[in-house]
């Protein structure tokens, strides 16, 4: 139980109003589509902050440990365990780390509009509560080494540039290691969970080697031990993350997705089973505008990860809720124009036996556009002149014909997307 004497003396009411700022700016520069409703993207953003929480919690567990180290005799004297005393004495840090911690939670359901969810989501939320327990544990053993005025900046200090210098480093892996959550995780692809757990062993195994090299006045030998702790736990997280290189670990979800209506039928991850019967319906109608024009009609229509092969008669569902759009409220034209890329796509990728070309022939596209009844403007986009005369060309001619033509345009004007790493 924390008393008003614990609180007063402690270093947490000066440190919860600037690392409260600190964590509102993280939390809310983590999230560039907002309300997406993504829940792996909520819990995502709700552990961002703890490139803020962290050293706020670290520095204060320093100055605390402090503290009670001046407490001498005092402090030992009290008929509790030693593990309930220090419970007691951290009560003020943990009420810091709690607070903010919550408070983080709390911002990304606001900003992403839905609680964190989905299995990788909530490793990111037990992240956001593990890691800086774990810094806690390093601060508390810096404070017990060395005087609080130097243990607390160095601690805060030293957390902060664990976790954010890395991101800038030249060596990929390392930036794995300390914790710093990505946020870059899109709807078919989420983040591996040993992008959390292998932080969660790398501070582990630095906190048992503080609370060791704290021990080591009394017991000499603890120290090369808590070298070695260290030592052990860095080099295992490193071998774990050594191959990742500077892409976010990526992998198609292993899961089942929500579908509705018959054929066609539309196919979309959990998190957006809501919305799948509207946006069924709001397709059906150009969908039956493509079929009239000779282009056979898919008999599933899927949001799923670009790495799955498309079988004949599934198209790729292009889709997702515009930027700061209320929950319910979406841009249908856009979609609906997106489907003009997901019957190119979806006609082409079966033929041409590209799983990953997923970008539709100009041509093509423009031809579906027209056809589903976008304007003129939108339909041309950027495709030169002399191609917009001959898709208007093909308009002309009869319905079998231009099917024909669609099919072939498709095929040949399939693109993959350059990867710059080649």
């Amino acid at each position: 139980m924390i008393t008003r004497a614990q609180l007063r003396s402690s270093a947490a009411p000066w440190v919860i109003a600037p690392a409260l700022i600190y964590t509102v700016l993280y939390v809310n520069d983590s999230v560039y589509v907002k309300s997406s409703y993504y829940a792996v993207q909520s819990g995502e953003a709700a552990a961002y902050g703890i490139a803020a929480i962290a050293p706020a919690v670290a520095a204060t567990a320093a100055w605390e440990a402090g503290r009670q180290r001046l407490l001498g005799t005092v402090r030992d004297s009290a008929a509790r365990g030693p593990v309930r005393r220090f419970l007691r004495a951290a009560a003020p840090v943990l009420a810091l780390q709690l607070a903010l911690s919550v408070a983080a939670l709390f911002l990304a359901r606001v900003t992403v509009g839905v609680w964190p969810g989905e299995a990788t989501g909530l490793l990111a939320l037990a992240h956001l509560f593990l890691l800086p327990a774990g810094w806690l544990v390093i601060g508390w053993a810096l404070g017990n080494l060395m005087p609080r005025g130097l243990a607390a900046p160095l601690a805060a200090v030293g957390c902060w540039v664990w976790l954010a210098v890395p991101q800038a480093t030249g060596n990929p892996y390392i930036r794995h290691l300390g914790g710093s959550v990505d946020t870059r995780s899109s709807v078919t692809d989420v983040q591996e969970p040993a992008a959390y757990t292998v932080p969660w062993l790398v501070v582990a195994g630095f906190a048992i080697a503080a609370v060791a090299l704290a021990g080591a006045r009394r017991r000499p030998w603890l120290a090369p031990v808590a070298l070695a702790v260290a030592a052990a736990g860095f080099l295992t997280g490193r071998a774990l993350v050594l191959d990742w290189g500077y892409q976010v670990p990526t992998k198609p979800r292993d899961i089942t997705l929500h579908c509705v209506g018959a054929e066609p039928r539309v196919c979309v991850p959990p998190e957006y089973a809501y919305r799948a019967v509207s946006l069924r319906i709001e397709l059906l109608t150009p969908l039956d505008e493509l079929t009239a024009a000779g282009v056979p009609a898919p008999r599933e229509i899927r949001l799923d990860s670009s790495e799955r092969p498309l079988e004949p008669g599934v198209w790729p569902l292009y889709w997702a809720p515009p930027p700061d759009a209320p929950k319910g409220m979406y841009d249908t034209d856009r979609h609906i124009g997106d489907l003009a890329d997901s019957a190119a796509v979806g006609t082409a990728v079966p033929r041409a036996g590209a799983e990953n070309c997923r970008i539709p022939g100009a041509q093509a596209r423009a031809w579906a556009a027209l056809v589903i009844g976008l304007p003129e403007t939108e339909a041309q986009g950027s495709l030169p002149y002399s191609d917009w005369v001959e898709v208007n060309r093909i308009r002309k001619l009869p319905a079998p014909d231009q099917s024909d033509w669609f099919e072939k345009s498709a095929t040949t004007g399939l693109r993959c997307p350059e990867d710059p790493t080649r």
